[in-house]
């Protein structure tokens, strides 16, 4: 299956359960893989037959802002069915990361793959 990416996409979001976490926003990085039949906007050079990761990236940002999660796992749920949702890929596969949470490393987080069938009684 064709493959949309948003790699590296960076949110400042309040994203936490400890109180401290609560207070002031804190750096994510998305990647984003949805997938997607890339075949027919190939051919046409249609835009439209495709997925505007440009506008992927935009509305993503402000729903993780907006959203405030306590968990990172709850977030990601919420990002996928968004995704799904709005901009209709056969799947998207998310990784979130907290590049700030814990010493000596360069990130940690969570990563889910989520597909239309998973959110179809919502």
């Amino acid at each position: 299956m064709d493959q949309i990416v948003i790699e590296g996409l960076k949110v400042n979001a309040i994203i936490g359960i400890y109180p401290h976490e609560r207070q002031f926003e804190q750096p994510l990085v998305l990647d984003i893989i949805m997938e997607h039949d890339l075949h027919p906007c190939a051919a046409s050079g249609d835009l439209n037959l495709s997925i505007n990761y440009a506008q992927v990236a935009s509305d993503v940002s402000a729903l993780v802002r907006e959203l405030k999660c306590e968990l990172l796992e709850t977030l990601a749920e919420q990002v996928c069915k968004f995704i799904l949702h709005q901009f209709q890929p056969r799947a998207v596969t998310l990784k979130i990361v907290k590049t700030h949470a814990v010493l000596n490393t360069s990130g940690v987080g969570v990563q889910i793959r989520r597909t239309q069938q998973d959110f179809q009684e919502d």
